[in-house]
């Protein structure tokens, strides 16, 4: 699976749906240029070293984020307020951006824990 694959798995959306995503995209690749990127359960998904660190994907109703990492919840309780949350994701509207500054946090988190070798 590669970066054009998930490219093509962006192409389903509409336009603002689309944009919204490739504008995560693009902030995680700018947070983790070393990443690759690649289709994993069916979803863009960033990895390191084959370990996934985030994933990220639109819905008929929201956009979501996939962390990897269920303590991200409790770690930013503050920063996620807003957001609707599952065990495993963190939604937000179709038609929005993630917050770039919260992206950031968790990528902090995730990358700590992927050099820890808590994952």
């Amino acid at each position: 699976m590669s970066k054009a694959e998930v490219t093509k798995h962006l192409t389903k959306f509409d336009k603002p749906q689309r944009d919204a995503l490739e504008t995560v995209r693009k902030y995680i690749r700018e947070i983790i240029p070393e990443a690759d990127e690649v289709i994993k359960w069916n979803m863009p998904t960033f990895v390191l070293n084959g370990k996934g660190v985030i994933a990220f994907d639109g819905f008929k109703r929201h956009n979501s984020i996939f962390p990897y990492d269920q303590t991200i919840r409790s770690q930013l309780k503050d920063d996620l307020l807003e957001f609707e949350q599952t065990k495993g994701s963190i939604h937000f509207g179709k038609n929005q951006v993630f917050p770039k500054s919260i992206l950031k946090k968790i990528l902090r988190i995730r990358l700590k824990d992927l050099a820890s070798n808590k994952i």
